[in-house]
């Protein structure tokens, strides 16, 4: 019987400790808004590219890179300020290139597949898992933005997409 419960104590530590917050992380949100064009391509991905100031110093204050361990996708979400549903979008990624250079595959930061046909103006993207801290602590960065389309865009229109990220000090 002891053992018994010593297991379960062993095993409510575990999963309690395995579910806690990752820790205190400081917040790293970039806005950037862009135009889907009316009649764009149903089979290709609709990219669209952005150099980015990453703005690192302000958002990590008297921290410096070398006080930062990592640095993780928190959230994305397009929006449509215009009341056009974005369920003509089938799947959306957003990707970070490596040293600012697009000719290295960029890293997934987020992204959706399947996008329900039910989403309304609003489109929540899935955190991916890896560390940009390289990428973000450079004075600049650049990503894109890559659309499939389900059916043609109804009209060309402007979406805004907030993305955030999440810096964590060792």
């Amino acid at each position: 019987m002891k053992r018994i419960i010593f297991l379960f104590i062993l095993s409510c530590s575990i999963l309690f400790n395995s579910c806690r917050d990752a820790g205190n992380g400081i917040d790293m949100i970039y806005t950037r808004d862009f135009n889907i064009q009316v009649g764009s391509n149903t089979f290709d991905t609709y990219y669209t590219e952005f150099l980015v100031d990453a703005n690192w110093a302000n958002f990590l204050g008297t921290l410096t890179e070398e006080d930062i361990d990592r640095i993780t996708p928190s959230f994305a979400r397009l929006t449509n300020n215009d009341g056009i549903k974005l369920d003509f979008i089938r799947r959306a990624t957003i990707q970070i290139f490596p040293n600012e250079d697009t000719t290295l595959t960029p890293l997934e930061m987020c992204f959706r597949e399947d996008v329900p046909l039910n989403n309304g103006t609003t489109l929540e993207l899935i955190p991916g898992i890896a560390n940009f801290k390289e990428e973000l602590t450079d004075d600049e960065f650049i990503f894109r933005i890559g659309l499939n389309f389900r059916e043609f865009p109804p009209q060309t229109f402007r979406v805004v997409l907030d993305m955030g990220f999440q810096a964590f000090p060792k």
